[in-house]
């Protein structure tokens, strides 16, 4: 098995035991599962180098499918079971169709998330050659040292459930999702991997401009990858839409990224935002 569905596993274990939810109480719920994953190094590890190790486990064990279908086997959940790769946003857009989902009547909790392990060299090459990486092995957020991001690993699950009934089970809250959006740059940017400013400040604006006052933002966890590229963008978009549109007298906005601690844990990396802004 990809020792990823093993951590996916036991991180779900763990938000319940921190929401305060039983296992037995969570069993037969209608409990939807999206994961982020994009990060295949086991597959190629097991697969495409051994083939002779290929047993009647080795399909489900590197299916990214079953690394959401295992949690909702081994817990008993009902709702929608999904993994999705969007690459570095794909924890971030399972949370967001997960709160769709609970709002459509889809499911009445969600375990959300992503998970990445580095167990195979490949990658690693290829982003050197593409010099995304630093030459350090480090990420330094909005720094003028930044010069590429630094490969981290991990795994993050949150639980998503409507505030109201999180208060009448009596179940540990940590924070409150007002919104959520998504987007895609198209082509306004060449190449592919490159930023667009012009879809990020559309996208803040989708967001702050009907649903939070820019001027009691006080914080805003970002993307932050140590990219000569990434970082000045981002800095940039949220300068326009978030900054600019606060009250003359309002507090400081600071900004920060999580990877300058953990690395970048690429389709694990936004659920870690979220889970350190929380904390």
């Amino acid at each position: 098995m990809d020792p990823q569905q093993k951590l996916l596993l036991e991180c779900t274990y763990r938000a319940l035991e921190n929401a305060g939810i039983p296992f037995e109480k969570a069993s037969g719920t209608k409990t939807g599962v999206f994961l982020g994953m994009m990060n295949r190094d086991y597959e190629l590890i097991r697969v495409r180098y051994n083939p002779s190790a290929i047993s009647h486990s080795t399909g489900t064990g590197v299916a990214m499918s079953i690394a959401a279908n295992r949690i909702s086997y081994t817990f008993n959940f009902s709702g929608p079971s999904l993994v999705l790769d969007c690459a570095c946003s794909s924890s971030l857009v399972a949370l967001h169709l997960a709160c769709q989902a609970i709002r459509q009547g889809d499911c009445e909790m969600a375990v959300c998330g992503g998970v990445s392990c580095i167990l195979e060299p490949r990658l690693f090459v290829a982003l050197s050659k593409a010099k995304m990486l630093s030459p350090e092995g480090t990420s330094k957020p909005f720094s003028s040292r930044a010069n590429g991001y630094g490969r981290g690993e991990g795994c993050g699950i949150i639980l998503v459930k409507p505030l109201k009934k999180a208060l009448q089970d009596a179940d540990h809250v940590w924070g409150i999702i007002r919104s959520t959006a998504v987007n895609q740059d198209g082509r306004s940017v060449t190449p592919i991997t490159r930023p667009s400013m012009a879809q990020q400040e559309e996208l803040l604006r989708s967001i702050y401009s009907a649903q939070v006052d820019p001027s009691h933002v006080q914080y805003v966890e970002a993307h932050g990858t140590g990219t000569p590229a990434g970082d000045p963008t981002e800095a940039r978009s949220i300068s326009k839409v978030i900054a600019k549109a606060r009250t003359l007298g309002s507090k400081t906005l600071r900004m920060g990224s999580v990877k300058g601690n953990i690395g970048h844990t690429e389709s694990a990396a936004g659920v870690a935002g979220l889970i350190k802004r929380n904390h």
